[in-house]
């Protein structure tokens, strides 16, 4: 794809159905099981495929598989194809891991596959749960202050003014002992519950809570022209996070998406992409 690149929603969904591809042969090729989440399971119940204004895929994965999937893709990924990570990219402030592209420039596309991971959780922790995830907000804010203070990151400064006295203090922390201290909070439940939770989700903890049952093994389900991993029981997770009629699509002002930026990859050829993925 050469200096033209033009980021249209098609050419969008051609490139996330070529990372959903090398992303699934990764899967296969460490036997790492997966599961669509959020608006991507919805996508694959309502739409069979991609919510047709939604520019990216949300996935995720039992926590016990984060290093082999790491690892996996160090091995096996080819260029422009990348993963970014906390380890990989110490200014990088997600709770997950993009699966995304370098562009000519070096820098990481906005467009990507979002991994995410699920730890053990026990919801009659009520206490200990709220605790985890204001510490992880907590985290989150003072890495994002202090990737911005160093000019690696979106400019962000807190209104309010404990919270930058906070994140001002903590941001003294090296970047490394911030990430180590972030990961043994979202892993510090030991005991071997019923429940995973997705720490990373863009919804409350309490709705990105899972029973292991409802997830179940999981199941294949039509996905544009090929197929993706969903829970077990799909209709019981789609209930517990959008509600009873989450079948019926949000009026037009509803539907948003990440006004995903185009970038220019001299690596790309979307004619080959599209060979590639069977839509030619």
């Amino acid at each position: 794809m050469g200096n033209n690149l033009k980021m249209d929603e098609t050419e969008a969904k051609y490139l996330l159905l070529y990372l959903l591809k090398i992303f699934k042969t990764i899967c296969k090729k460490a036997s790492i099981i997966y599961y669509a989440s959020g608006g991507t399971c919805l996508g694959a119940i309502r739409h069979k495929g991609i919510i047709p204004w939604d520019d990216d895929i949300d996935l995720m994965m039992p926590r016990k598989y984060y290093d082999l999937f790491v690892d996996t893709c160090n091995k096996e990924l080819k260029d422009p194809v990348v993963i970014r990570t906390r380890e990989n990219d110490r200014f990088f402030c997600g709770e997950y891991i993009k699966m995304c592209f370098k562009d000519d420039d070096n820098n990481y596309s906005d467009l990507s596959i979002d991994v995410f991971f699920l730890d053990d959780t026990n919801p009659k922790r009520k206490f200990f749960r709220a605790i985890q995830n204001r510490l992880l907000l907590d985290m989150y804010y003072i890495k994002t202050f202090k990737v911005s203070r160093l000019g690696k990151g979106p400019h962000y400064v807190p209104r309010n003014f404990f919270r930058k006295c906070q994140v001002s203090l903590f941001g003294l922390l090296p970047i490394n002992f911030i990430d180590k201290l972030h990961k043994c909070i979202m892993t510090a439940e030991k005991s071997n519950t019923d429940y995973w939770v997705n720490w990373g989700a863009c919804y409350s903890y309490k709705k990105a809570t899972y029973n292991k049952v409802e997830l179940g093994d999981p199941i294949e389900m039509p996905f544009e022209n090929t197929t993706i991993s969903v829970a077990e029981n799909p209709e019981e997770i789609l209930l517990h996070l959008y509600g009873p009629n989450y079948m019926t699509p949000p009026p037009p002002e509803k539907r948003t998406n990440h006004s995903i930026k185009p970038f220019k990859c001299k690596l790309l050829d979307i004619n080959q992409i599209k060979q590639e993925i069977g839509v030619i």
